[in-house]
């Protein structure tokens, strides 16, 4: 988890064990999450989904102040 370079107040949260990356502005992530695939991440839909579930879950559990 990183402040974002590009949005003034935005995060990056970085999944590299299963590839995937999420920027979200503060306190908006419901309606600004925009995920993207590392290089080598498995490109299944349904476990991309899952992915992206499971790191929403992290950050509510451990960056609930960033996110909503």
């Amino acid at each position: 988890m990183q402040k974002s370079e590009k949005l003034v107040k935005g995060w990056v949260c970085t999944d590299t064990k299963n590839g995937i990356v999420c920027v979200f502005e503060d306190k908006k992530f419901n309606d600004t999450q925009e995920f993207t695939l590392l290089e080598d991440a498995e490109k299944d839909a349904n476990k991309l989904a899952q992915y992206a579930r499971e790191m929403g879950d992290w950050l509510i559990a451990n960056h609930y102040g960033k996110v909503f």
